[in-house]
């Protein structure tokens, strides 16, 4: 293959790359829906389902407008950015194990012995959001 070629293979594939993660979004969505069907018993999961095709789709529409909009070859973020997101992605993911580890730590030490699975929920939810709004923010400067 010449040089050319895999040039245009691979901006085909750059291309589809969020129109493929969306099907696979909605297969895993129809494949958890049936499988919980079928290993539960009850009536099938239409709400999970319909919201599944309903975020599919506002993606698909968000994807297709971004790729409309944009006329030029620049790159959508270049080397310095994106050593700015991976850094901060690292120290964050580093600090939130040392927070659960002190955490765990304190709790520990004052002798509980379970902890209800909501602090957990609450703690990754926050570390999520945290995590996103830093990434948008160090994707700015």
């Amino acid at each position: 293959m010449s040089r050319n070629s895999n040039r245009k293979q691979g901006k085909s594939i750059e291309k589809w790359t969020p129109f493929l993660g969306i099907i696979g979004s909605l297969v895993g969505v129809v494949l958890g829906s049936s499988l919980y069907y079928f290993f539960q018993g009850e009536e099938f999961p239409y709400d999970v389902l319909l919201g599944g095709i309903t975020g599919a789709i506002i993606i698909a529409v968000f994807v297709w407008r971004m790729k409309k909009r944009k006329k030029d070859n620049t790159p959508e973020a270049d080397e310095r950015v994106k050593h700015n997101v991976f850094r901060f992605s690292a120290y964050a993911s580093h600090l939130s194990l040392v927070i659960l580890f002190l955490g765990l730590t304190v709790i520990t030490l004052f002798g509980i012995e379970s902890v209800s699975i909501m602090y957990l929920w609450i703690f990754f939810f926050a570390y999520i959001w945290i995590t996103g709004i830093g990434t948008v923010i160090a994707r700015r400067r």
